[in-house]
């Protein structure tokens, strides 16, 4: 499974971002912020580190930063609250933060009734409070939130990281960051692993494994997928001839654009096209980008409150 390495912004707050998604699937994606998650509705299957989780309604989850996870919800969708939070946001005052690793992704399997109902309601008030904005919320969500890790660290187990690990993890994730931005900008021109070796001042044979290890896939299958992804959008979104969108998504042979149609859709692009809702193939989502809706800050509300009425 590929792994969408995900640079995540604080648009109110810093180090802090809370909102409300309900998503069928999330593909394998990893960043350098900590997630918590409260399932507020549904179940989910989660996948890290080659573990598989089974999460019920009304759990807590948490990854860590740079640890990857997939997400994949049971019988239609889950709606999840998430918060994501640097590890540097108390830094100046607690600098181990850093250097701290939870054991476990299914935190609440490891609380006691009172402390589950605790973090619970710590994640709701950091979340109300940044969406309602009134005066001195910044305070509020950042009271909250030393709350919530103080909390964590005595109910949850964890480890301490190496400054060394934690600094080599850190510059793997810039350079695969640097890697993929790359590709992502160049994929319709003829593209060289060779090339980015150079670039990166690596050894072709280090970067070719350094691409499996880190992302699972190989750079050639990552990049036909990339291909494939603008290909199934100009497709979809336009009415160029196809072997216009070839070009343009950079394939050279519409030969091997209709192969990679009939592997992960059963079908031929222009059979993809006339189905009724493409985006609700049927084929598994090994391959394909992750199917989510997330909420604003009035429609958050609504159902946070609904949900604390247990509505």
């Amino acid at each position: 499974m590929d792994n969408e390495f995900e640079i995540i912004a604080h648009p109110r707050i810093k180090y802090l971002n809370p909102f409300l998604v309900s998503l069928s699937y999330r593909n394998s994606h990893l960043h350098n912020d900590f997630e918590i998650c409260l399932l507020l509705k549904g179940n989910l299957t989660v996948y890290s580190k080659k573990e598989m989780y089974q999460i019920p309604q009304n759990s807590i989850i948490l990854f860590n930063p740079i640890q990857p996870h997939e997400l994949h919800a049971h019988d239609g969708n889950a709606l999840i609250l998430s918060i994501q939070i640097s590890n540097k946001f108390c830094q100046s005052y607690f600098p181990s933060m850093t250097n701290i690793a939870f054991d476990s992704v299914f935190v609440s399997a490891l609380l006691s009734e009172e402390e589950h109902q605790l973090l619970t309601s710590i994640l709701l008030e950091i979340t109300i409070s940044y969406l309602n904005q009134d005066f001195g919320y910044e305070l509020m969500c950042l009271s909250s939130l030393n709350r919530l890790f103080y909390h964590l660290l005595k109910f949850a187990p964890y480890h301490i990281i190496s400054d060394e690990e934690r600094i080599k993890n850190t510059n793997r994730f810039h350079r695969m960051n640097r890697i993929l931005s790359y590709i992502e900008d160049n994929f319709s021109s003829k593209l060289l692993l060779s090339s980015i070796a150079e670039r990166e001042s690596l050894s072709l044979p280090y970067l070719s494994h350094f691409f499996k290890e880190n992302l699972n896939t190989t750079f050639q299958d990552y990049l036909n997928q990339v291909r494939f992804e603008k290909a199934k959008k100009l497709i979809t979104q336009t009415d160029k001839k196809l072997i216009d969108i070839c070009l343009e998504s950079g394939f050279s042979d519409a030969r091997y654009l209709n192969k990679m149609f009939m592997k992960q859709f059963g079908c031929t692009p222009s059979q993809f096209l006339n189905q009724k809702d493409p985006t609700n193939s049927q084929s598994t989502h090994t391959n394909l980008k992750s199917i989510q809706k997330f909420y604003n800050d009035s429609e958050s509300l609504e159902i946070l409150n609904k949900y604390q009425s247990g509505e």
